[in-house]
């Protein structure tokens, strides 16, 4: 309960810098990228309002989405703090229908994580956060197959948009199968709509008002394992 209530504080804590930070602001539209992997930036870029998405393209040109990103959350990883200029890790493309990013400057910035103790500690949770959802991801998709990569990425959204009615808990985020699959580091839209056919089958999960309902969140997460 205490470290619940510490990663809310800090979440809160980083929204009220933000706030207050000399920043600039930048708005795209549904489908539209604000970067691509190894472009060189000067600055952080976070999400004030939407959800994007960072992804990255493979050798064969296929997209590999890695991860959904919504309100108050910085989107790439920080990089050194001593380079004013970095490559960016990802792709950055919106997946509301509009997104405001903003820009914070890259050595302002760590000045400020140096100088103050709570936005440090903010970093440092930041990055144990993407670590354990890089290893939970791997095994997800090395260890358990397609089955497996698709339960942990249906897990993870409804940690971050899930909402609960009376069925049980519903993935409150417009989304195509097309770019789900594509989490999964599945291409053939055949193979991801299976997948969901088969946990219909379970009586895992059902499609409510187009969007996903998961039914038996336990048993879902029994295929991740």
């Amino acid at each position: 309960m205490f470290i619940q209530q510490r990663e809310r504080y800090l979440e809160e804590y980083f929204g009220d810098f933000i706030k207050n930070s000399k920043k600039n602001m930048i708005s795209i539209q549904k489908h539209e990228y604000i970067a691509f992997e190894d472009f060189q930036t000067s600055n952080i870029y976070v999400v004030s309002s939407g959800v994007v998405k960072l992804s990255t393209f493979l050798c064969n040109g296929n997209e590999f989405n890695i991860k959904v990103v919504t309100d108050g959350s910085i989107v790439t990883l920080l990089e050194d703090e001593n380079s004013s200029i970095v490559n960016n890790p990802y792709s950055i493309c919106a997946l509301s229908e509009t997104a405001e990013i903003l820009l914070l400057d890259r050595l302002d910035f760590w000045n400020n994580v140096k100088h103050n103790q709570i936005l440090n500690e903010y970093v440092r949770a930041y990055y144990r956060k993407n670590l354990n959802f890089q290893i939970r991801k791997t095994c997800a998709l090395t260890s358990n197959g397609k089955l497996g990569a698709v339960c942990e990425l249906l897990n993870e959204l409804q940690l971050s948009f899930g909402q609960t009615i009376e069925k049980g808990t519903l993935i409150n985020l417009n989304i195509s199968n097309e770019e789900l699959a594509k989490f999964c580091g599945i291409y053939n839209a055949s193979s991801f709509n299976r997948i969901l056919r088969k946990l219909r089958e379970l009586n895992i999960l059902e499609t409510y008002s187009n969007k996903i309902l998961i039914k038996d969140l336990e048993s879902l997460v029994d295929f991740t394992k």
